[in-house]
């Protein structure tokens, strides 16, 4: 009797000390392309998730590029060869995506793609997910925001002209036109993709093409100029497809002596001090497109993948649309943009949508 108490005992002991072992370590690989506020808080709400969960136990190896191509490849042939248990990379461009999965492949690692789409690779699919907000959607709210407030002359200012997530949200911006069958110069997706000099178009919707670099001084640059070209009464909205360049666009108008209320205003991203602007009639809308939960999301795959679970592998996060409207009714379910704490305090809070399960989370178009 007293030999099975203490064989008991010693299988108790062992079974306490195998419930509080150490996770298994992994090490996770993650490029950005660029320096960026934007990626910055992915891996800022990656790297926090994952130091708050006593079940994993990861170092995250973050290495950030200058906007090359050859130093995405550079990047995910060093993670390689450090031997890493996953890479996650925010893409330069779908060509070079294609050869960085293909190299994972080869290496047997597993390959977790970030907010720009890379659908068109030919091997999109043996990436082990995609993670990225459905840009055309983005500038669909706008485009109807601004249709349904009467704006028909639009400065639309694109991140960077022809760039993938911006020709994105320029393609919606039009589509919302198209929808409500106000007559264009041409289809939503080849004007999207022509575009057009100077502010041309038709009666119903006409549009001034111009970049601002997604940065908030070049924006400024542009617009002051549009103003002197076109005059306070050439244009009657602007779309500042993400919030830096929306302020840079609200300080050329106040700085040109015209009032910003007087213009449809419209934006992208919905940064926090957007949702202020929203609140005090500065802008007419935004679209909430948090990169939290892009980096909340490829927290909950890794630990799914590395668990031998499955998951929603090709995913866009939901946008929040906030306007002049509605802004006091969705204000305390709005995604923080750059606050780590307050976004950790909403999530536990259960103010906002996390789970990569939840409907409010789409299967992307390509993947499936």
């Amino acid at each position: 009797m007293k030999k099975l108490v203490v064989l008991m005992l010693a299988l108790v002991m062992a079974l306490s000390v195998s419930a509080f072992a150490e996770p298994e370590h992994k090490t996770i690989g993650f490029y950005a392309d660029n320096v960026d506020s934007y990626y910055a808080f992915e891996t800022d709400v990656l790297i926090a998730l994952s130091e708050r969960d006593p079940e994993v136990n990861w170092t995250i190896d973050v290495k950030t590029g200058t906007g090359s191509a050859a130093e995405q490849l550079n990047a995910v042939q060093d993670f390689i060869s450090a031997g890493v248990d996953a890479i996650a990379v925010i893409q330069n461009n779908a060509g070079t995506t294609s050869e960085c999965i293909q190299m994972a492949k080869d290496a047997g690692i597993p390959y977790f793609g970030m907010t720009h789409s890379f659908a068109s690779a030919p091997n999109a699919k043996d990436a082990a997910c995609f993670i990225g907000f459905d840009f055309v959607q983005e500038g669909y709210y706008a485009g109807l925001d601004a249709y349904n407030r009467g704006a028909k002359k639009v400065v639309n200012v694109e991140g960077v002209l022809g760039q993938g997530s911006a020709g994105a949200q320029s393609l919606g911006f039009i589509q919302a036109y198209e929808d409500n069958g106000v007559e264009l110069v041409s289809d939503s997706a080849t004007w999207a993709a022509e575009k057009n000099s100077g502010m041309d178009g038709t009666e119903g919707l006409s549009l001034y093409w111009c970049s601002g670099g997604w940065m908030k001084d070049s924006a400024k640059t542009q617009m002051t100029n549009i103003i002197s070209e076109l005059g306070p009464d050439g244009f009657d909205g602007v779309y500042g497809q993400n919030d830096p360049m929306l302020e840079g666009i609200i300080e050329a108008l106040e700085e040109a002596g015209l009032d910003p209320a007087d213009y449809w205003l419209g934006g992208g991203n919905g940064r926090e001090i957007s949702w202020q602007w929203v609140k005090d009639g500065i802008v007419d809308m935004d679209v909430n497109q948090s990169a939290a939960l892009e980096g909340d999301a490829l927290y909950q795959m890794l630990k799914a993948y590395f668990a031998g679970e499955e998951y929603r592998a090709y995913i866009h996060p939901y946008l929040n649309y906030l306007h002049t409207d509605n802004i006091d009714e969705i204000w305390d379910s709005l995604v923080p943009f750059s606050d780590l704490d307050q976004y950790l305090a909403k999530r536990d809070a259960g103010l906002i949508v996390y789970d990569i399960n939840d409907p409010l989370f789409t299967d992307v178009e390509g993947f499936a």
